[in-house]
């Protein structure tokens, strides 16, 4: 391990980790660059963390301190990600755009290592032996995957989508599953490091307020009787319908071609929904009208990613593509789907209409038309869909629909 003098801080250490910042994200002109500062909401976290290991190498400098100890708070709360100063994060680090990282003191974070958001290393370990994590350089977290104790993560290690890493691996390679085994590159998926540059194709027009409405009604179907007044409250408090309002104005933008004043309106709009939610929807997602978002934190649907009328999304989810060519190796989601809490689907995969994908399950193959994936790697358990799950309103639900052989199964 290398000596505290390798930690970067100060103002040179920012703007090398902004440099880093832009070269992942291929910012080269001064618009790009200028996007990534304000919508990087990990970088701020990281900004912040250079200039708290400035002040703490400094004992006399306690009105930083103070400072330090106010905007700590502040930008935890703003970009929900916490990095304790008295962890060792080290130069060419990156961390994706949406953040939701917690690195607790005494924690290690390697030279070029890189996080995809949802990570968590903290302190842990039996009583008597307590610790704190470790990643080696050029270390890859995907989405959802944490460290917790005294755990050495080999340098070039790839630790797959909600994988849990309690005991130190015995060497690199590709990491899944609780507790991590060996698995194969074709299982652990890693998202696209930033959103691909779509082409400027003609898209089919799709205008705001029928597709919103679809929504907003997947919304009220759970509120039956709600009088105006009543909805009215429940879209200003609702995360969800304001993810939504968002991006089919972005959308709408989109597919018709048109930029100025408006574009201008929905980047500043994205930016602070994804400061007050954690809800990120790409604009160059297919988002089919009738889709639910029923909670917040941590929602993240990427470019290229299509979806299908009337799905259903939880809190903590991410859906994205991978690889270089994100746009074109990203999921695709049928009707009806249902995404619980936590779960994860990257890549190349195709989910069929009527499917459902449980809490924290990772999708690493195809799911069949009313298949109920579940585990990490997810594997399909029955055939009995997504009827319990997707509730379209009385007499609108699709369980009586299933197969004779499908709805004599066993519940997911």
């Amino acid at each position: 391990m290398t000596g505290e003098s390798s930690v970067p801080c100060g103002w040179r250490a920012i703007r090398a980790d902004f440099a880093h910042f832009c070269k992942i994200h291929g910012a080269a002109d001064f618009r790009s660059r200028l996007w990534v500062l304000f919508a990087s909401r990990a970088f701020w976290a990281l900004a912040l963390y250079r200039f708290g290991r400035f002040v703490y190498a400094r004992p006399r400098a306690r009105p930083l301190r103070a400072l330090y100890v106010v905007l700590f708070e502040v930008v935890r709360i703003v970009t929900k990600t916490s990095l304790s100063v008295r962890s060792r994060i080290e130069e060419e680090v990156w961390i994706a755009p949406q953040g939701e990282v917690f690195v607790s003191l005494g924690s290690r974070v390697g030279r070029g290592t890189r996080l995809h958001g949802g990570n968590t290393l903290g302190v842990g370990g039996r009583v008597g032996a307590r610790g704190h994590p470790s990643l080696g350089e050029g270390a890859v977290l995907c989405p959802g995957a944490g460290a917790v104790g005294p755990a050495e993560i080999p340098g070039g290690a790839v630790i797959g989508a909600n994988t849990l890493v309690g005991r130190s691996l015995p060497r690199a390679g590709f990491w899944m599953g609780v507790p991590p085994r060996p698995a194969g590159a074709d299982q652990v998926r890693v998202p696209a490091a930033r959103s691909p540059h779509t082409a400027e194709v003609k898209m089919e027009p799709e205008p705001f307020w029928n597709a919103f409405r679809a929504d907003l009604d997947r919304h009220f179907v759970y509120h039956p009787g709600a009088g105006a007044i009543r909805k009215l409250r429940i879209m200003l408090v609702s995360d969800g319908i304001w993810a939504m309002a968002v991006y089919r104005f972005g959308r709408s933008l989109r597919t018709r071609g048109r930029r100025g004043p408006g574009w201008l309106v929905y980047r500043a709009l994205e930016i602070a929904l994804g400061i007050f939610t954690s809800i990120s929807l790409d604009v160059d997602a297919r988002i089919e009208p009738g889709f639910y978002v029923g909670h917040f934190v941590s929602v993240r649907v990427g470019a290229g990613v299509r979806i299908g009328r009337n799905c259903s999304v939880g809190q903590m989810c991410t859906i994205e593509g991978e690889g270089p060519r994100a746009g074109e190796q990203a999921p695709v989601l049928g009707e009806r789907v249902y995404l619980g809490s936590g779960c994860k689907v990257i890549g190349p995969v195709r989910i069929g209409d009527g499917a459902a994908i449980c809490a924290n399950s990772v999708v690493v193959a195809d799911v069949p038309e009313n298949g109920v994936v579940l585990g990490n790697p997810g594997v399909v358990i029955s055939r009995r869909g997504s009827g319990d799950f997707i509730y379209l309103g009385e007499g609108r639900g699709v369980r009586d629909d299933l197969p004779a052989a499908a709805a004599g199964q066993g519940a997911a």
